[in-house]
């Protein structure tokens, strides 16, 4: 697995973390000043988006992310993704895409696939 993918992954991991882990496992994987926007939001630092998650977390419960495929170069990514549901069904696809500074991420912009 690339290191592009393991950051990806550790950080979709982060959206359906313990409540009490999610912050130090986003710190790893985002930085201090991370910039996040998708469809319905735009936060910025990592405590508001770690209480954006718990609100996704809690809007639906025991949904997970899975990264399908990371495309990179230079110190840009894009990362297609499936939120599965309790049973592992896909809900929703979409992409994301990421700025890469230091092995962590400072700019993620997702984008949400129609059905």
């Amino acid at each position: 697995m690339s290191d592009s993918q393991q950051l990806w992954t550790s950080y979709a991991a982060c959206w359906s973390a313990d409540p009490d882990e999610r912050l130090a496992a986003l710190a790893a994987v985002a930085v201090e000043d991370v910039a996040y926007r998708d469809p319905g939001t735009e936060v910025g630092g990592l405590i508001e988006l770690a209480a954006y998650m718990a609100g996704f977390a809690g809007a639906f419960p025991g949904h997970r992310f899975r990264i399908d495929e990371v495309l990179e170069h230079h110190d840009r990514s894009l990362a297609r993704w499936t939120q599965l549901g309790e049973q592992d069904e896909p809900a929703m696809r979409g992409v994301s895409t990421a700025l890469h500074h230091e092995g962590r991420l400072p700019d993620i912009t997702g984008f949400f696939l129609p059905a």
